[in-house]
C-alpha cells in the first residue's frame, strides 16, 4: 500500500506520465490506534480556538462526545451539534439545518461521521472558510480527502464543489468496531474502481478526455492491497481495515489530483445514484452508497463481459440512434424519477448527447478506436471473481438481495447515461446500438 504520510510530505511537481501538478488537498492524515487522541495537536496546528463540532445520533455515541472531551480537556472550546436523525441525506434541508445551528464564533470545523456527516461538513466549513477536520467513524464511503461533496439538490444526487479535509483522523478502535455493512460498504466503493478506471480510459480515447496513468496507477495499488488483505476483514484485523480507510482516502485524493471525479466514480456510482434518486421521490428501498456500488460493479462487469467478442456493427448502431425518442424517453424519466428527472433533461439541452450528427462522429471514433477500447475491456476483472470477492466479506451482490426487482436494475442501468455529462459505459453501449438488448 502507497504511504499516505510519506506521499504529503513529497514536493509538488510537474506529473511525469501527464505534465500538470497534483495536489492532494489534504495536508495530515493520522490512520492508527488511539487517532482520537491527537485531534487537539491538529486542531491547535491549523490554529484552531474553538471548535464547531458535527456527528449524528450515531457517531455521537461512538466518538462525537469523546472526542468532544478530549479537546475540552486540552482547552479547546467545543460547540456541538448533532443531527436529530440516525440517517440524514445530504439535501438542501440537513445543509440548512447545520448552517442554522453553525456557531459563528468557531474558527475551525470538526465533523465525526463518514458519508453524509462529512459531505454536510465540507459544504458548511467551505462556505464559512474555516479549516476542516474530518475524524472518520467507518471505512464506508471515499469522500473523505475529495474536495466534491455528493448532495442531493431538488432531488437530484450530484458533486457539489466544496472542499477537501485538510486533516483526516481513524482511529483503528473505532474504525474496526464499525458496522459490518459500513465496512463491507468501503470495500464496495473500492471494488468501483475497477470499473471506473476502466471508464476513464475509454473516455479518453473516444472524446479525447484528460487521463493520468499515474493517478490511475495510485488507485490500482490500493485495490490490490485491499484485495491481498480482504481475508482479515471479517475478523476485523486493523492491518485489514486499514487497507480498506488507506484505499477510501487514496480515492478521494486521487479526485483532487484529476480535479475531477472521473478516478473514483463511473457507471457503477450512476446506477446507484438513480436508486438513491428513486428513494428521495417514492420512498424505495436505499442501501448504503458502497454497498449499491459493489452490487453495481457486478452487474456492470457482466454487462462488459459481453463486449468481449463483439465487433461494432455501424449500420446497426446509426439506426438505433436514429430511431431513438428522446420526447418517449423523457416521459420514462419523469415516470421512474419524478421531479428529479427535470435536472437530467437539463443536463440533454446542454449536452446532446442523442444528437445523431454527433453520436455518428462518436462513433467512427468507437469502429477506429475498437481495438484499443477491447484492450482495457479484457483487463477488467471478470464478474464472478469480484462477486465472489465481496461474497467473502458477507457483502450482498446482487441488487434484489436489498430490495430492487430486475426491472429496477434495468431501469437504473438505462437511466445511468442521463446522470451527467460523462461518458460511462451505458453511453458506450447506447453509442453502439446495443444498450436495450444488453439489459
Amino acid at each position: 500500500m502507497i504511504d499516505i504520510v510519506s506521499m504529503l510530505k513529497k514536493p509538488e511537481a510537474p506529473c511525469p506520465a501527464c505534465g500538470n501538478v497534483h495536489r492532494a488537498g489534504v495536508y495530515d492524515v493520522c490512520i492508527e490506534q488511539g487517532a482520537l487522541k491527537k485531534v487537539p495537536d491538529y486542531v491547535k496546528k491549523y490554529n484552531g480556538t474553538r471548535a464547531f463540532l458535527l456527528a449524528d445520533k450515531n457517531t455521537w455515541e461512538v466518538a462525537g462526545k469523546t472526542v468532544e472531551s478530549i479537546l475540552q480537556k486540552a482547552g479547546i472550546s467545543v460547540s456541538s451539534y448533532v443531527l436529530n436523525t440516525v440517517r440524514a441525506e445530504p439535501d438542501e434541508y440537513a445543509i440548512g439545518s447545520v448552517a442554522a445551528h453553525m456557531d459563528k464564533s468557531c474558527d475551525i470545523f470538526v465533523s465525526v461521521g463518514s458519508g453524509v456527516i462529512n459531505d454536510l461538513g465540507k459544504v458548511i466549513a467551505n462556505l464559512c472558510d474555516l479549516p476542516y477536520i474530518i475524524v472518520g467513524t467507518a471505512p464506508s464511503m471515499d469522500g473523505y480527502a475529495s474536495g466534491l461533496s455528493s448532495v442531493i439538490r431538488d432531488g437530484l444526487k450530484y458533486s457539489l464543489k466544496s472542499k477537501g479535509a485538510e486533516v483526516i483522523i481513524g482511529d483503528l478502535d473505532v474504525l474496526c468496531e464499525a458496522p459490518m455493512r459500513m465496512i463491507q460498504s468501503g470495500v464496495g466503493d473500492l471494488f468501483a474502481k475497477f470499473v471506473s478506471i476502466a471508464e476513464w480510459q475509454i473516455a479518453h480515447i473516444i472524446l479525447g478526455e484528460y487521463y493520468c496513468d499515474e493517478i490511475a496507477s495510485m488507485i490500482n495499488e490500493a485495490l490490490q492491497t485491499c484485495v491481498d488483505n480482504l481475508d482479515g476483514i471479517a475478523a476485523r484485523d486493523p492491518k485489514a481495515i486499514k487497507t480498506v480507510m488507506d484505499g477510501m482516502v487514496l480515492a478521494g485524493m486521487s479526485m483532487n489530483y484529476a480535479t475531477i471525479s472521473r478516478p473514483a466514480s463511473g457507471m457503477e456510482h450512476y446506477i446507484s445514484h438513480i436508486f438513491d434518486m428513486r428513494g428521495v421521490e417514492f420512498g424505495t428501498p436505499i442501501d448504503f452508497h458502497g454497498i449499491q456500488c459493489g452490487i453495481a460493479t457486478v452487474s456492470t462487469l457482466r454487462l462488459y463481459e459481453k463486449l468481449r467478442n463483439m465487433t461494432p456493427d455501424r449500420e446497426k448502431a446509426l439506426r438505433y440512434a436514429k430511431s431513438f425518442n428522446y420526447e418517449t424517453w423523457k416521459e420514462f424519466l419523469r415516470e421512474k424519477l419524478g421531479k428529479s428527472a427535470e435536472a437530467m433533461i437539463e443536463i440533454e439541452a446542454k449536452e446532446h448527447k442523442y444528437d445523431v450528427a454527433l453520436h455518428s462522429k462518436r462513433l467512427e471514433v468507437i469502429i477506429e478506436k475498437w481495438n484499443e477500447i477491447q484492450a482495457i475491456i479484457q483487463k477488467l476483472p471478470d464478474a464472478n471473481y469480484v462477486e465472489n470477492l465481496l461474497r467473502s466479506i458477507g457483502a450482498p451482490t446482487k441488487f434484489e438481495e436489498i430490495g430492487f426487482s430486475k426491472e429496477e436494475e434495468r431501469d437504473a442501468i438505462r437511466m445511468s447515461k442521463d446522470i451527467r455529462d460523462k461518458y460511462v459505459g451505458s453511453r458506450l453501449f447506447w453509442d453502439l446500438g446495443i444498450l436495450d438488448e444488453l439489459v
